[in-house]
Formats: C-alpha cells, structure tokens, sequence
C-alpha cells in the first residue's frame, strides 16, 4: 500500500517523492522477524529500519520523525487489517487494567509541522554556536553506526538528539560532550528540539474507569506510541483472532 508522504508527522515538507510503500508483513516475514530480531534496542531499532527500506528504498530519505511512525504503522497493518489496536494499560495510580481499542484514524494525531523549523536553526550550547538540520535516516544512520560500534551512548533518545546537530560530522567528540554534558537551560534547549524533531505524535489518553468513579478525580493515563512499539507481533492473536469457522475439526 502507497503511503502518501504528505500523511507523514512531517507532513512531507522537501520530499521529491509523493508516496512511500507499506505492507503488512506475511506469517513468513512475521516468523523471520521474530526469530532474528534482536533483543537490544538499538540493534532492534536499526533492524526495523531495515525491514522498511528493504521494502521500499525510498525510506532512506524520509526523516527519522517520520520512520518512527512508518515502524508503528507496518506493525499496526500487519496485526489488524482495519488498523485498530486493542490497548491493554494499567494505571499507575490504582493498578487497574484498562482495554481500549484505538483507531489509526481516530486515536492517532500528529503535533502540526511548523515548516520554518524544518530548514534547522543556529543554536547555543555549551558557550558554542552550532547548526542543526533535520536529519534523513541516511544521515542518522552515518551517527547511529558509530553508537552501534562504541556503544558510548545506548539510549536511541539522545543519539536522535545527538544527530540534530550538523557538526557531528566533524566534531563528534565536541558535539557529544555538549550534548552529555549539558545543564540548566540547555537542557531545556535540548529538550525543546527532541520535541519539535521526533515526539510528533500525541499521546494516546485513556480514561481510567476506576479512578474516575470520583468525578474530582478524573484520571487519564497517556499512552506513547514508541510504547505501543515494543513486542508489538505478541498482540498479534488479541488483535486478529479466529472465530469458529476458521478450523472445523474432523
């Protein structure tokens, strides 16, 4: 199926291609993931990367804001042909499980792009001026690799962060030491970024039912879709079951 580019978190801004290709993956390519996925997750990360662009080669050049939620929508379209998901959360204040099911259409909102932060900014860090760019997953991945390699860094969040900054190229250990060793409000101005260039999509609210029996305290519990990534093919048979007709036994 053509995933029409301007239907992306970045609404498509500077891509030459109008579509992107996605299709559910078959039982073959269910059980190849599962069994050579791997349990790291910045192996796990890149290999998911890599199923999309073996697909469809054009992936290389989308953002890494957008192959966030291309992983999440392959994954969605393979479990469920309608492209719902059967939440099941619980509530970290009274412990209760709650099931919704969520809708792609419905449930799923993108933060609207700004397109003037799409052409980067100079930034201040560290007492060091520096230019950032919204990084391609060709681009992320020439910074990506390396972390796979020295595994200085294994949280993916501040390697996305690390890959914002155009100098890396250059000066990587410079880039990284501002980046690791950054206080007061540059911590904000790092956070600001990771929020303009990659949380693009809302989080999901659920009304928690029990908690909510007292109307002054109404409680909704968020829902990420990165969090909604992990295992994702074990929901598999909760979101596409059986019904009787399928296995008549002799």
């Amino acid at each position: 199926m053509e995933i029409l580019t301007s239907q992306l978190p970045s609404g498509g801004y500077g891509y030459t291609f109008p579509s992107v290709s996605i299709s559910p993956m078959t039982f073959m390519e269910i059980c190849d993931y599962l069994e050579n996925v791997p349990s790291d997750p910045l192996d796990k990360y890149l290999y998911d990367i890599k199923v999309l662009c073996n697909e469809d080669s054009k992936i290389m050049d989308c953002y890494v804001m957008d192959v966030d939620f291309l992983i999440f929508y392959k994954k969605l379209c393979t479990i469920s042909g309608d492209l719902s998901y059967n939440l099941s959360i619980t509530c970290p204040d009274c412990g209760t499980v709650i099931k919704k099911k969520i809708s792609l259409d419905k449930d799923i909102h993108f933060k609207q792009i700004d397109p003037k932060i799409m052409d980067g900014a100079i930034i201040e860090l560290g007492g060091e001026k520096f230019e950032t760019f919204v990084p391609r997953i060709r681009d992320f991945l020439k910074v990506f690799e390396k972390y796979l390699v020295y595994r200085k860094v294994e949280d993916i969040g501040l390697i996305k962060t690390i890959a914002l900054i155009k100098e890396f190229e250059r000066e990587g250990n410079l880039v990284e030491e501002k980046v690791l060793g950054a206080t007061h409000e540059d911590i904000t101005l790092l956070l600001a970024l990771k929020d303009l260039y990659y949380d693009r999509v809302e989080n999901i609210n659920v009304l928690c039912p029990e908690c909510s029996k007292n109307q002054e305290r109404r409680k909704l519990v968020a829902v990420s879709v990165d969090s909604l990534i992990v295992d994702f093919f074990r929901e598999l048979c909760n979101n596409s079951p059986i019904n009787a007709t399928k296995i008549l036994f002799k």
